[in-house]
């Protein structure tokens, strides 16, 4: 049976065999978060069997790793890891599992503060204190886990699309400032964004509910099942954040990031070419956290420019043939 990589016998500094011999085993090699020691390097070059990897692992064939390795449990890494895979399975091994690092993009960006395990740790530390004004929108309990609990210093406004439990104001996000007429320290909201129709008119009305050097925080889907269609609209970029909440605005971007990545490939049921193939760089939840520096005069989309929102970035030049 396939394994997890995190079903990986446990020991510490457990020791495993590296499936490939190439860039991306290399990488995986050189990896300073690497847990598992590695023993020997499989790979279907001949030329390179009998060799030794980085100066210092034997290069092993298929057939050595049955006769000499075969207690030793097996991590891909290699660019076509259905590929082998496959041949695995054909030799009757299945004690393997895929490095999960072959899935990483390096110009993603994380942080572990605001990542999704840590988030609301992090704004509880900086919030919850006396005189802090705190609205979370799409606060009703679905999940099980109400916010306010960490906020009990700070005065807690629960706002939703729905009534109920940790619900105080009732109404549409998109038009969230008529439904206040005070400002607030944090505004935050988790898993809402992709259920607005027009984003970018809720971002705008976070800003205008924002004391100056107020804060908003948010957390969504990059990458994720659909779900509660049909108002499944959208999935976000940590950058696709940063540009709903421009320096135009008076807004400046404090952190953002992508985190819980997903280990992802296309299945039989896709068109034929991509059947199997690895898709890199999905994270599940994106998040940006903000600040609002100043107040400006005018707070509308109607005459923001692209470079407001892209800043000094562009995208992608063609590569020179």
């Amino acid at each position: 049976m396939l394994i997890k990589h995190s079903e990986l016998r446990n020991d510490s500094m457990k020791k495993v065999v590296m499936f490939g011999a190439g860039n991306i085993g290399r990488g995986y090699f050189h990896n300073p978060n690497r847990k598992y020691e590695i023993v020997a390097v499989l790979d279907n070059n001949k030329d390179l069997v009998g060799k030794t990897f980085e100066n210092e692992i034997p290069i092993i064939s298929l057939n050595e790793y049955l006769e000499t390795y075969r207690a030793y449990d097996i991590v891909i890494a290699v660019f076509e890891p259905q590929k082998i895979e496959k041949q695995l399975k054909e030799a009757g091994i299945y004690n393997y599992c895929i490095a999960p690092e072959i899935y990483i993009l390096e110009d993603v960006p994380t942080d572990s503060e605001i990542s999704h395990g840590n988030w609301s740790s992090y704004l509880e530390k900086m919030f919850n204190k006396e005189g802090m004004e705190i609205l979370e929108v799409g606060a009703r309990n679905v999940t099980g886990d109400v916010l306010r609990n960490r906020f009990s210093k700070a005065n807690y406004t629960g706002f939703d699309y729905y009534p109920g439990e940790n619900v105080d104001v009732v109404g549409d996000a998109h038009e969230l400032s008529s439904y206040f007429n005070k400002k607030f320290d944090l505004i935050f909201c988790s898993a809402v964004f992709e259920h607005l129709a027009m984003p970018w008119k809720v971002s705008l009305e976070m800003v205008k509910l924002l004391k100056t050097n107020g804060y908003v925080f948010i957390e969504t889907h990059y990458s994720y099942s659909s779900h509660e269609r049909p108002w499944h609209f959208f999935q976000f970029s940590e950058n696709a954040l940063d540009a709903l909440f421009p320096e135009k605005f008076g807004m400046q971007c404090i952190k953002k990031g992508c985190s819980n990545l997903i280990v992802g490939r296309f299945s039989e049921y896709a068109s034929e070419y991509l059947v199997g193939q690895r898709v890199r760089g999905l994270y599940c939840h994106s998040e940006y956290l903000g600040q609002k520096v100043k107040e400006v005069d005018e707070l509308s989309w109607d005459h923001m420019r692209l470079e407001d929102v892209v800043k000094s970035t562009e995208y992608p030049k063609p590569q020179q043939e």
